[in-house]
């Protein structure tokens, strides 16, 4: 195998490690948007996700590649952060889902102690 592709397939991990973070990141921010259901806030703060993905997305080319745009790099970047959302994404989305119901729960009962009341009064 010739040496060029070895680095092909080699920046094309990379990015597509690099989507699989980006897709974690994205995840964690919409862990706040399960908290807080404000439709502005999710479109500000997913504006602001694009731009910055776009950001890593053109700095890990300049690294990575020297600043040479290839389409394989794009589809890496790209396959990473879907993979990362249809699997593990659903995964922390149910695990996540089932914490903050928990501890809900847990608060809810703690309001209504003798403790609870006071500290909440």
């Amino acid at each position: 195998m010739k040496i060029s592709y070895v680095l092909q397939l080699k920046d094309f991990s990379i990015m597509l490690a690099i989507g699989l973070i980006l897709g974690v990141l994205y995840g964690i921010l919409n862990l706040f948007s399960v908290v807080k259901k404000n439709f502005i806030f999710q479109i500000i703060a997913d504006i602001i996700f694009s731009i910055t993905g776009l950001i890593v997305f053109i700095v890990f080319i300049n690294i990575i590649n020297m600043g040479e745009f290839r389409l394989f790099l794009l589809i890496g970047y790209a396959l990473g952060f879907i993979l990362e959302r249809i699997t593990l994404g659903k995964l922390f989305a149910k695990g996540f889902k089932k914490m903050y119901n928990w501890l809900i729960m847990i608060l809810k009962k703690f309001a209504k102690s003798n403790l609870g009341r006071i500290i909440f009064k």
